[in-house]
């Protein structure tokens, strides 16, 4: 059908003959009470009305011209494509409410569909549920699949059980009209979310952190360093329980969530505000204003002119997911922040990507890269090769790559994630070799005295005794290394990970424990800062 009335003016003949046959088509293929979506600017098929009523807007409002395919008006959704990518960007309506933290519905319904394109049929049934009541003469905002995201999404913020969500699904269904659309198990919502890209993957760990089972490893029984079975073993038992692994972390890729925030039109725009629209007149408010950032432009020029080239941290820490401080048992999650996003939304729940998850009931500690390897060789790829991406707002193709800035935990962890001994008569990482510490006589504990070297030489701290350790203070600050002359002092040092009997750590003069798995990007010996100390920490440990 011919679609050139859309963009020609209201007042003249072939724009009303276009309108006509739009609506003999919409009619036909009507939903309840013959009312069908309004494709007008104003409503963007966001509501519901009957005809007459969708006429008068179109003619008032205008008609949408971004929305070229009728998929809510009886056309099929694998009818037309795009060049780019082979999709085509769909509007679907928001028929879930939003608040400030939610996923719009209608954004991730937008941004799936390149996941479907060798697969229409599965996205036809998603967009049927999508539209389909969810029992006759249910409110137009409630439909089979926004009801489902909506209860999901009540389960994930509060924690609920599997077992007790199939519950609670079996007595709504009970409750509403009868018959009507609800899913009553767990089992039936999986799968649908994850036809959303909601998925993750799953991979089984040694039980005494030494691999991972992938690559060469998926099919072995037994760990190829302590020998210790895949399997947990049965209780009470010496037999192995198959099939229930020992340990798990689950991986969710980012790659495919990066190319979903480019498919979005509004997030394409928001992810080059850097270059747009950030204030540039020295002050320090973003990380776009500091060195490191610019020193990435400068090292790197053909990453930095592609302002949509994302620029990442890494958080991570343990946490005790049964809220029972009595139980010993720490989860390490994996956090991905966006820094290519205004301030204001890139610490918003919808744009902090979890990467990992990381089992317990021990914390990893100097094995974590054994599980950060995934991670990692994905952040290899996206700044060696690049991934292909469509960035709606400039509805073209480009080359995606991503640089990892930094990454943020609290001191513990800055030893397990950078390879430095945190502990000892040389803890300090800035210092190193040059740690100023004294052994307590009778407090059995190490202090770190050393620190009004960093002060001013003229300042009245430094000549002071009594208040501190007896004696002024007339060395100057240390210099902390550089990332190249960290690199060639570990670039010898092969740890063997893994806590099994007799294992250990091997440390150069008692400072550095391993070379991080964060050196396999190469970019990262010439940073600045590669890991961070979060504010929470040091608030709580310095300013208190």
């Amino acid at each position: 059908m011919d679609r050139s009335w859309m963009f020609m003016n209201r007042t003249i003949d072939a724009f009303e003959i276009g309108v006509n046959d739009f609506l003999r088509q919409a009619i036909a293929h009507a939903g309840v009470g013959n009312r069908i979506y309004c494709p007008c600017l104003k409503c963007g098929n966001k509501a519901l009305y009957n005809v007459h009523e969708v006429k008068g807007h179109i003619f008032f409002n205008g008609f949408d011209t971004n929305y070229q395919r009728w998929i809510w008006h009886g056309e099929s959704s694998s009818s037309s494509t795009v060049k780019n990518l082979g999709v085509t960007t769909v509007r679907v309506p928001p028929l879930v409410q939003e608040d400030d933290d939610g996923d719009d519905f209608f954004d991730m319904m937008q941004d799936v569909e390149e996941e479907f394109v060798d697969r229409p049929d599965q996205f036809e049934k998603l967009l049927s549920d999508a539209e389909k009541p969810l029992y006759d003469g249910c409110p137009n905002n409630y439909t089979k699949l926004s009801t489902i995201v909506r209860l999901y999404n009540l389960k994930a913020a509060n924690g609920w059980s599997d077992k007790s969500f199939s519950d609670l699904l079996v007595a709504i269904s009970d409750m509403l009209p009868q018959p009507n659309e609800l899913y009553t198990s767990m089992y039936q919502v999986k799968k649908t979310m994850s036809s959303l890209g909601m998925g993750y993957e799953k991979i089984h760990a040694c039980r005494n952190d030494c691999v991972l089972y992938r690559k060469e490893y998926k099919d072995l029984e037994c760990c190829p360093v302590c020998g210790v079975s895949r399997w947990k073993l049965e209780k009470n038992k010496d037999t192995n329980k198959k099939s229930v692994p020992a340990k798990v972390i689950w991986y969710i890729p980012p790659i495919p969530r990066f190319r979903r925030l480019f498919r979005n039109d509004t997030h394409a725009k928001n992810l080059t505000w850097h270059a747009t629209g950030r204030i540039k007149d020295g002050m320090l408010r973003h990380p776009a204003d500091a060195p490191q950032w610019k020193t990435i432009d400068i090292l790197y020029p053909e990453f930095g002119k592609d302002s949509r080239n994302l620029r990442l941290g890494l958080a991570a820490d343990g946490m005790n997911p049964h809220s029972n401080q009595s139980t010993s048992y720490s989860t390490w999650p994996v956090i991905l922040v966006n820094y290519n996003l205004p301030p204001h939304l890139c610490m918003k729940r919808k744009f902090v990507m979890l990467t990992m998850l990381i089992s317990g009931p021990k914390q990893p500690g100097n094995d974590i890269d054994v599980f950060l390897a995934p991670l990692v060789e994905d952040l290899k790829l996206l700044w060696e090769e690049g991934v292909e991406c469509f960035d709606g707002y400039r509805n073209e193709t480009f080359n995606l790559r991503v640089t990892l800035l930094w990454t943020i935990n609290d001191f513990p962890a800055y030893g397990n994630l950078s390879g430095y001994s945190v502990k000892g008569y040389k803890a300090c990482p800035i210092c190193g070799n040059d740690t100023f510490s004294e052994r307590l006589k009778h407090g059995k504990k190490i202090c770190y005295m050393g620190h009004r070297r960093f002060l001013p030489q003229a300042h009245q701290f430094r000549k002071q005794r009594k208040n501190f350790n007896g004696r002024p203070e007339h060395e100057k600050a240390s210099q902390p290394l550089t990332g190249v002359q960290i690199l060639e002092s570990v670039s010898d040092l092969h740890v063997e990970f893994g806590k099994g009997k007799g294992k250990g750590n091997i440390s150069i003069d008692g400072t550095w424990k391993k070379k991080s798995i964060f050196f396999d990007l190469p970019y990262l010996k010439d940073l600045y800062v590669r890991h961070n100390l979060d504010v929470m920490h040091i608030e709580k440990n310095v300013c208190e």
